[in-house]
C-alpha cells in the first residue's frame, strides 16, 4: 500500500498547543531517518518500522534542558514524582540533588520547571503515537503499528490525567492556608486530549476532559490495542505486548477506584469496588499473560546487574545504548548508583531510605540487605558491593544499594550509563490485584495475598507491622518500587500524607515537614505558555505557591 500525497500533508499529529506550536517544524521524530520523498514513494509498512522505535527512542532523552542534568528520560519524571513522597531521602548537600524541586515542593506553578517539564515529556510522546495511529489506520495488516502506539498514548495521558487532576490537598508547614482553593470547579478535570485527528486551530481551542471524558478514552485505546496485540509476539521488551495492555487496564481501573468508594467523578465509568474488581481481573489477566515471574533475590542484589539489565518480571522496560545516553551526568545511575564513582550520587547526594522504612523493614527481607544500616559493617555488606571498606565507610548509613552502574563499570559513566530501566514489573500487579482484595473482600483476604507474596518471593520471616494491611500493602509497595515512579499516584488516589518530620528523621532540615493529607503539588498546574495558547482552558489548578505560607 502506498501513501499517498494527501496524507502526507496531514500525517503530523498535532499535539496540545504548547507542543504544536515549538513542534511543528519537526515533522518526523528525530529518530527516525526517513524524508518526505522517501514516504511518497514508501511502503506503509516500511515507514511503520521506522518510525515506530522513534516513540521508545524519545523516551529516553532530554525533553526540556540540558543543564537540567535530571532531564534524562521518561524514568526521570516517575522519579520526580517519587521524590514529593517521603520514600526517598538524600543525606548529602540538598545543592547538588537534581530533584529537588520535587523533595521541596517548588516550580510546581504555572510558570515553574516542573509544570513545563512534565509538559514537554508526554505531550511531543503523545504526538509520535498519534502519527503512527493515522498512517496505519483501520488497516489489519498494520494492526501491531496501531496497537503499539495507542498502548503507549493510553499510558501516557494515564499519566498526565493522574497528575493534573486536582483533588482535595493540605499544605505542610502550615502558616496561612486558603482551604477554599481546592473546593473550586476544575476538581474532577484531566487534561486537554490531542488525537489523530485534531488541526491546528482546534489545538488552540481545546478544553480539559473531565476524568469521565478522559479514561473513556484511555479505556478505548487499550481495548484497541487489546485486540491489535492479541497474537503479537514482540522482539524485546521495549514494546507494549498483550501484557502491558492488560497491565495498563489493571493501572486504569485502580485509579478509578479511588479508595474503594465512588467519589462522583467517574460518570458512567467503574467506580469504588466495581472498578477494583475490574483492576483486580486486568492484574490477574497481566500476571498469566507475562508468566508471572517475580524478581529473584539474585537478580535484586547483583553487584553488576541489580536494576540495570531487563529480567523476566519486566513487563516494559526503556533499554539505554551507547548511542542513546545524553551525557555523562544525563542519566539514572549519575544519580542513584552509589557505586559509580564520578557521579552526583557518589559524591555529593547519596540516596537512601527513610530512617522509619529502615526500621519497618523486618531483618530477612533480603531488600533490607542491600541498604546500608546504622551499624553495619564492611564484611557484613561486602557481598552485595564492588566498593572497598574505605569507599564502603565514606557513605551514610541507610543508602540503598538498588541501582548499579551498566555492567557494574565504576568509572566509564557513558558505559555504567548504557542500562535498562522498568517502567513496568510484573511485581506491581501482585500488588495491585493485592490491594483490589482488600477493598472487595476486606482486611482478612489480603493479609492472606500479602503474606503469601511477601514470605514466598521477599521474606520468609515476614508478619505485617501494619493492623491496617492497607497501609502495610503500600509501605511494601514503596520499597519494592523505590524511585520507580509509582508510589505517587496510591498516595494521591488514596488521600496520604507524608510524614518526614519526627525523631531521627535523615531528611534534610527544609524537607521535614508532615501532612494530614495530600501535598498541593501532587496536584500539577498546567503551563502558562499552554493556556496562553489554548483558549479552551478556562481554569488552570490551583497554584500551589499560592496555598502555602512557610514558616521560617
Amino acid at each position: 500500500m502506498k501513501i499517498k500525497r494527501i496524507l502526507l500533508v496531514a500525517t503530523v499529529a498535532l499535539s496540545a498547543t504548547l507542543a504544536f506550536s515549538s513542534c511543528i517544524k519537526e515533522t518526523f521524530p528525530k529518530t527516525g531517518s526517513i524524508t518526505e520523498g522517501q514516504l511518497l514513494t514508501g511502503e506503509t509498512s516500511a515507514i511503520l518500522d521506522k518510525l515506530l522505535p522513534g516513540i521508545n527512542a524519545d523516551m529516553l532523552g532530554m525533553c526540556y534542558s540540558s543543564s537540567m542534568h535530571s532531564d534524562y528520560g521518561m524514568f526521570a519524571m516517575g522519579v520526580f514524582n517519587d521524590y514529593t513522597c517521603d520514600t526517598i531521602v538524600n543525606m548529602g548537600d540538598p545543592r547538588y540533588n537534581h530533584f529537588l524541586s520535587a523533595m521541596w515542593g517548588q516550580g510546581y506553578g504555572p510558570t515553574g520547571t516542573m509544570a513545563n517539564f512534565a509538559w514537554w515529556r508526554y505531550y511531543p510522546q503523545i504526538k509520535s503515537c498519534n502519527q503512527i495511529i493515522k498512517i496505519a489506520g483501520d488497516d489489519e495488516t498494520l494492526a501491531k503499528y496501531r496497537g503499539i502506539a495507542k498502548a503507549y498514548r493510553a499510558m501516557f495521558y494515564l499519566d498526565l490525567a493522574r497528575m493534573y487532576e486536582p483533588m482535595e490537598a493540605y499544605a505542610p508547614r502550615i502558616a496561612n492556608y486558603n482551604e477554599e482553593l481546592y473546593n473550586r470547579d476544575v476538581l474532577g478535570m484531566t487534561v486537554p486530549y490531542v488525537d489523530e485527528t485534531i488541526d491546528e486551530q482546534s489545538a488552540k481551542n481545546n478544553p480539559r476532559l473531565t476524568r469521565e471524558e478522559m479514561f473513556t478514552r484511555i479505556l478505548a485505546d487499550l481495548e484497541d490495542a487489546k485486540v491489535c496485540l492479541e497474537n503479537y509476539n514482540r522482539s524485546n521488551g521495549s514494546e507494549p505486548n498483550l501484557a502491558v495492555v492488560y497491565g495498563l487496564f489493571a493501572r486504569t481501573y485502580l485509579w478509578l477506584g479511588m479508595d474503594g468508594e465512588d467519589d462522583g467523578w467517574n460518570g458512567s465509568l467503574p467506580a469504588g469496588k466495581a472498578a477494583m474488581e475490574k483492576a483486580r481481573e486486568y492484574a490477574r489477566l497481566a500476571i498469566a499473560a507475562h508468566g508471572g515471574s517475580v524478581m529473584t533475590e539474585a537478580e535484586w542484589t547483583s553487584v553488576t546487574n541489580g536494576f540495570n539489565t531487563v529480567v523476566p518480571s519486566w513487563m516494559l522496560s526503556l533499554i539505554y545504548s551507547s548511542d542513546t545516553v545524553v551525557s555523562n551526568l544525563h542519566n539514572h545511575p549519575a544519580h542513584f548508583a552509589p557505586e559509580l564513582i564520578e557521579s552526583y550520587c557518589a559524591l555529593f547526594v547519596f540516596p537512601g531510605v527513610p530512617t522509619t522504612m529502615y526500621d519497618h523493614l523486618i531483618d530477612g527481607d533480603f531488600r533490607k540487605k542491600i541498604i546500608k544500616g546504622p551499624e553495619t559493617t564492611y564484611a557484613e555488606f561486602a557481598q552485595y558491593t564492588s566498593m572497598s571498606a574505605e569507599e564502603f565507610d565514606a557513605f551514610p548509613p541507610y543508602t540503598f544499594f538498588k541501582y548499579r552502574p551498566g555492567s557494574g563499570n565504576r568509572t566509564d559513566n557513558m558505559v555504567a550509563a548504557a542500562i535498562s530501566l522498568p517502567l513496568m514489573r510484573v511485581e506491581e500487579m501482585y500488588f495491585i490485584d493485592m490491594e483490589a482484595t482488600y477493598h472487595i473482600d476486606g482486611q482478612e483476604a489480603a493479609f492472606t495475598m500479602l503474606y503469601d507474596f511477601m514470605q514466598t518471593y521477599r521474606n520468609p520471616n515476614f508478619y505485617a507491622k501494619e493492623t491496617n494491611i492497607l497501609d502495610e500493602i503500600i509501605f511494601q509497595k514503596s520499597v519494592e518500587f523505590w524511585a520507580e515512579g509509582l508510589i505517587m499516584y496510591d498516595m494521591k488516589r488514596l488521600n496520604k500524607g507524608i510524614k518526614r518530620k519526627y525523631e531521627g528523621s535523615n531528611f534534610d532540615e527544609k524537607s521535614q515537614f508532615n501532612t494530614i493529607g495530600r501535598v498541593p503539588w501532587w496536584n500539577y498546574c498546567i503551563p502558562m505558555g499552554e493556556t496562553d495558547l489554548n483558549k479552551g482552558i478556562k481554569q488552570n489548578n490551583p497554584n500551589p505557591d499560592s496555598g502555602v505560607t512557610y514558616e521560617n
